[in-house]
């Protein structure tokens, strides 16, 4: 298909198949930077989601170091007692009141209960007596006997909702109590934000939630970034980690989930995605500057191509035609050429010489050739005409008229040939002759022959196409017209009223059909109905035969003959000119 297409076109193409390799390795590397990028972005959002984790985990482990260090008091762990002596239990909230203040904002209140979940002690008076074992976090440490985290629950101390911490109260082996502390979910979403100032920014929210989506920690404005609670919930049941999804704002995040050990916790890092090109033209740039000066480069092909090969192609094209066409000009190229097509026109500009050369010699050898054969068909035509004198001389020696006759046929015959050549001669092309003019003049030169006084002559009624045949379809049709035209004349017309003889030629579905018709009802004739034999006779069939047809003679309604020959239609002759 390239083969079809022009070399501007081509040249083209090869430039494009050149650069392609540099376009594939620049949209790789696009791709990987692109890659690179959006891996970068989502490792950023990773880290900052486990430096978060490592800071709950920080809180969760210096809430279990203050509760080992609190339990381990011997006014703590005597406020348990069901035998606590009096005032244990204010001694022991005192000591608890002191340790949070050490850690101002961070707890909601400590506190020490008996085995029934009786609140002994505790760092605000108003919890002492209150009853917890219904909470989560009782249960399990009193199952567990070892450190535990509760759910996330609205404090019953403080108004403030807190995740609850404990650690259990052993006597002898046996569960005595446990020892707790509420970890404020305001300082856990205050912990959850330090990442940004740890040499890891975030360019988005941070929040804490819970196993149904729910936003439980971290900055006001976090929530507004969160999916909503079923898309997250979706992601904490099905482990899906990093996901693309709409904020609550309507905006596009990129989200990832980190569950937190403990409880069903999740801390959630959401990044904006931008809503512009930039980061796609930013991994993409290089492809584009690449892109770029490759159209660039085939602008440049396209129009210099135009410049200096396709405007010299198409004038040394031009130049070929019109010299084809026989024009004698010059190669005057507007421009200088390169060398390249420099030497394509000298080339051209050499044959054209060569052709003009030629031709000139062809016309040459053309006009003598067709010199030399209008002189021999000139002489020719002199020849016949000298024979066909003679043969009229000869006649008129000659008394019996029937050996007149024979010389008449002949005379007539020969004159038949003398006119052909001369038609040949006259016009401008020496291998055809005009049929209708032919047969028009071959019928007048024999009228003339045979005309007597005292005798009407018949009227010609000659109809024929208009067209042009060679020798070999003229010399026999007109030998046939000269054999009935000379059969007719020989013959009386006394009998008709207005004596005539029709000549006709037509096409009838490829054939042509030549018809001559008299109304001469005399004796006579070397053709006619009553004619068995004879040359006449024969030299018309054979003649018929020769040009691929057939003669028939009949009786001409309302009396005369009628001679019809059909041959083929004749191949379109091919003029020397």
């Amino acid at each position: 298909m390239l083969a079809r297409r022009s070399l501007r076109t081509r040249l083209i193409g090869a430039i494009l198949l050149a650069l392609l390799p540099l376009l594939a390795l620049a949209a790789w590397q696009a791709r990987d930077r692109q890659r690179q990028t959006d891996l970068g972005a989502q490792q950023e959002r990773e880290a900052v989601a486990l430096l978060a984790a490592a800071r709950y985990r920080e809180l969760v482990e210096g809430a279990h170091q203050l509760l080992v260090a609190a339990c381990a008091e011997d006014a703590v762990r005597a406020a348990a007692l069901p035998e606590a002596p009096p005032g244990a239990a204010n001694q022991c909230g005192k000591y608890l009141a002191r340790v949070l203040e050490d850690f101002p904002g961070q707890y909601s209140a400590a506190m020490v209960t008996d085995a029934d979940g009786v609140a002994r002690c505790a760092s605000q008076a108003t919890a002492i007596g209150m009853n917890f074992s219904d909470r989560e976090v009782f249960r399990a440490v009193r199952e567990a006997r070892t450190f535990t985290m509760g759910q996330p629950i609205a404090g019953r101390i403080t108004p403030n909702p807190v995740i609850p911490v404990a650690l259990p109260i052993l006597r002898d082996g046996q569960f005595s109590g446990m020892c707790a502390v509420g970890i404020l979910l305001k300082t856990l979403g205050q912990r959850l934000a330090v990442p940004a100032h740890d040499g890891l920014p975030l360019d988005g929210d941070i929040a804490l939630v819970d196993r149904a989506g729910g936003s439980i920690a971290g900055e006001p404005t976090a929530t507004r970034g969160l999916p909503v609670a079923a898309r997250l919930a979706a992601a904490t049941v099905g482990g899906q980690s990093n996901f693309r999804d709409y904020g609550q704002d309507g905006s596009p995040y990129d989200f990832h989930v980190l569950p937190l050990p403990g409880n069903s916790l999740f801390i959630v890092t959401a990044s904006p995605v931008a809503d512009d090109l930039s980061p796609f033209l930013d991994a993409w740039s290089g492809f584009t500057i690449l892109l770029l000066a490759t159209a660039v480069v085939i602008v440049i092909v396209w129009f210099g191509a135009e410049r200096w090969c396709m405007a010299p192609l198409r004038y040394i094209q031009d130049f070929a035609a019109r010299v084809a066409r026989g024009e004698d000009i010059e190669l005057a190229p507007p421009s200088r050429w390169g060398p390249e097509l420099a030497s394509v026109a000298e080339g051209v500009r050499g044959m054209a010489q060569a052709i003009s050369m030629r031709e000139t010699e062809l016309r040459a050898g053309l006009e003598q050739r067709d010199h030399m054969l209008r002189e021999i068909h000139h002489r020719v035509k002199n020849n016949l005409q000298m024979i066909s004198s003679l043969l009229n001389l000869q006649a008129g020696e000659i008394r019996s008229p029937r050996i007149r006759r024979f010389f008449g046929d002949a005379q007539n015959r020969v004159l038949t040939l003398s006119i052909l050549h001369r038609h040949l001669y006259e016009r401008s092309s020496w291998a055809l002759v005009d049929f209708q003019q032919f047969i028009s003049d071959l019928v007048r030169q024999i009228s003339v022959g045979v005309r007597r006084p005292n005798v009407p002559q018949p009227r010609y009624h000659i109809r024929a196409p208009i067209m042009a045949v060679g020798p070999d379809i003229a010399i026999p049709i007109g030998l046939i017209v000269t054999e009935a035209v000379s059969s007719a004349l020989s013959r009386s017309f006394d009998g008709a009223s207005a004596p005539e003889i029709r000549i006709e030629a037509g096409d009838k579905a490829g054939m042509i059909e030549l018809t001559i018709e008299d109304n001469a009802t005399g004796p006579g004739g070397t053709i006619g109905p009553g004619v068995r034999s004879g040359f006449g006779l024969t030299l018309m069939r054979g003649l018929a035969m020769q040009l691929g047809g057939e003669a028939h003679i009949s009786v001409r309604e309302g009396g005369g003959t009628r001679v019809a020959v059909t041959f083929p239609m004749p191949e379109e002759p091919q003029a020397n000119v």
